[in-house]
């Protein structure tokens, strides 16, 4: 039984079950601080939490921004849609736009700063 084409598996009687450190996966957060964390993202696929509650809110608020710019675009194709000419649309999407790129930048910051 090969997982990986050219590595053996290793000899002995293997457990199918994981053990903890196994189970966790792409834990990014799973260092020292995991216990500290304030901000929990938990896919089957992926995980990740930081204990930095700026980067925390940061993120939350960027993850808001980037949900929020096609339900304003929805909005504004329905009144163009019905004849009225939505001329706060374009700025709309610009402030949504450049407030997720700040906040998106400030997370992308934040989590720099805190590997060093």
């Amino acid at each position: 039984m090969e997982i990986i084409p050219g590595v053996p598996p290793p000899p002995g009687n293997l457990s199918t079950i994981p053990d903890a450190d196994t189970a966790k996966g792409f834990d990014f957060a799973a260092g020292e601080h995991a216990g500290n964390r304030v901000l929990h993202i938990t896919f089957p696929w992926f995980r990740y939490g930081t204990d930095d509650k700026g980067h925390a809110g940061a993120l939350v608020l960027s993850a808001l921004l980037l949900l929020s710019a096609p339900i304003v675009a929805l909005i504004g194709c329905v009144t163009l849609y019905s004849g009225k000419d939505p001329q706060w649309l374009q700025t709309m999407v610009s402030w949504i736009g450049n407030a997720f790129l700040f906040t998106a930048g400030i997370a992308v910051g934040k989590s720099a700063k805190s590997d060093k």
